[in-house]
């Protein structure tokens, strides 16, 4: 039986105390794709493996990476946090950044265009010791964030961007890392001189979201935008990202970009175990654990959050759903449901029919 083989690994579902499980971080002997999940290093930092749990927006909070490490990422970013905010001591920024249960290596995302003030976050961020790595959101593609010179604005002032890396790495000793995309637009897909502008400026460390700022989140990812980036970074790695969902993409981006790792993004919400199918391990197909996994996703968020929890839940319940026969009706009638229990009852129908 699946769980029976995994039972020391997956205590945790049932005992939150329990140890975490390293070796749900090491690919299973029967990984279809062993030769591409292997440990990655940034700087004098050393990662399980090279499968990255994306920084997303209202969705990689402290109970979602920790999920995610738990499943088999061997390393996890943020959500963005505003440089500004952080500067100015903004309690909410602070602790969205900061969870208690953390599992590292760990990186935190800022945003912001003023390279002193980024610098300045960074050093505050590296004071707490809560985390490895600092990384710089430049693909961010969402206005609010845009207008103000920041993230995949950066791709438009490169001087500003290289401006950025070199004030943040004089502040602090962490790698210092990049997020970008491939460009602004399709007439400005100027990633290659992007990432040398960058690498010169001492990033150590380059992810890539294979789409431009004008695509957004939509269309089909452009992985062949993503070839030559290698060449540049040479030894530094090169992760890539944008539409990562099956173990046979990991051979396909190798292949085409040759790059070093990878980074998952809205391919695991609803469906965190994608990390533990990237490195081999199987007990994700027994719908009792993945029930288990849900509503130990639940309670932990509403351990973090408190009365937000099942609002801010909401992302990942529809992505869970999202293969259920009704999951339109389910989405209708749950878009203002506030019942934890509620919401474990709909879990626990759907994953235990």
């Amino acid at each position: 039986m699946l769980q029976s083989s995994y039972n020391k690994e997956l205590q945790w579902l049932d005992d939150p105390a329990a140890p975490f499980a390293t070796t749900l971080q090491t690919p299973a002997a029967s990984n279809p794709v062993l030769n591409r999940v292997k440990q990655l290093k940034i700087g004098n930092l050393t990662l399980p493996n090279n499968l990255v749990l994306a920084p997303m927006a209202g969705v990689t909070d402290g109970s979602f990476r920790l999920l995610c490490s738990r499943l088999g990422a061997g390393f996890t970013v943020s959500e963005l946090a505003s440089a500004r905010a952080i500067t100015l001591k903004s309690r909410q920024t602070i602790d969205m950044v900061r969870f208690q249960g953390q599992t590292r290596p760990y990186a935190v995302q800022l945003f912001g265009a003023d390279p002193q003030i980024m610098a300045k976050a960074a050093s505050f961020i590296e004071e707490l010791q809560i985390c490895d790595v600092i990384d710089l959101n430049m693909g961010c593609p969402v206005p609010k964030v845009v207008k103000t010179g920041a993230g995949s604005a950066l791709m438009k002032t490169p001087d500003l961007a290289a401006s950025i890396i070199k004030a943040v790495s004089q502040a602090v000793k962490l790698p210092v890392t990049i997020k970008c995309r491939i460009g602004w637009n399709e007439s400005s897909i100027n990633v290659l001189d992007f990432v040398k502008v960058v690498l010169d400026a001492g990033a150590q460390a380059v992810t890539v979201h294979a789409r431009t700022r004008q695509a957004g989140y939509s269309g089909t990812a452009q992985w062949q935008h993503l070839q030559g980036i290698k060449d540049l970074c040479g030894t530094r790695p090169f992760i890539a990202n944008g539409d990562i969902s099956a173990p046979e993409h990991l051979d396909q981006l190798a292949e085409q970009t040759g790059c070093d790792g990878f980074m998952i993004g809205r391919g695991c919400v609803g469906k965190p175990w994608l990390f533990s199918q990237l490195l081999g391990h199987e007990f994700y197909q027994d719908n009792h654990i993945k029930w288990k996994i849900f509503r130990h996703h639940l309670i932990d968020m509403l351990m973090e959050h408190g009365p937000t929890a099942v609002p801010l839940f909401r992302v990942h319940l529809f992505g869970y759903l999202k293969s259920h026969v009704n999951a339109a009706r389910l989405r209708h009638a749950l878009c203002n449901e506030r019942s934890p229990s509620v919401v474990l009852q709909t879990g626990k129908d759907f994953f235990t029919l």
